[in-house]
């Protein structure tokens, strides 16, 4: 069973880090793996006013467990900080995933 949650996890990752026209949308967590109670966002991209950035957190069976629609407040900044006491994480696995329309990046989250 775990074997198979690795392979679904590395097919996940493989099709999920870049768009239909491979354009990814690069972002960073820090710290990862993840001890304490803030998870920091740090993104690149060009700000444009009417683009709209979810940030998604789901467990390894695709379960959203954490839902965040950026700001342009934030967009501007190029980071977001996530409360994990407002999320409610428990140890173990997680995949991060940013989505702009058909472009999206998703990288794998462990909360220890």
């Amino acid at each position: 069973m775990r074997r198979l949650y690795s392979l679904l996890l590395i097919f996940i990752l493989a099709i999920g880090t870049v768009s239909a026209d491979n354009t990814p949308v690069a972002f960073k967590l820090y710290p990862n793996p993840l001890t304490g109670d803030v998870l920091q966002v740090n993104f690149d991209v060009e700000f444009k006013v009417g683009n709209a950035y979810t940030f998604v957190i789901t467990n390894v069976i695709g379960q959203v467990v954490y839902t965040h629609n950026l700001t342009d407040d934030e967009m501007k900044k190029g980071s977001f900080t996530v409360r994990l006491d407002e999320v409610k994480l428990d140890k173990g696995v997680y995949l991060a995933k940013m989505v702009n329309g058909d472009h999206s990046s998703v990288q794998k989250l462990v909360v220890r």
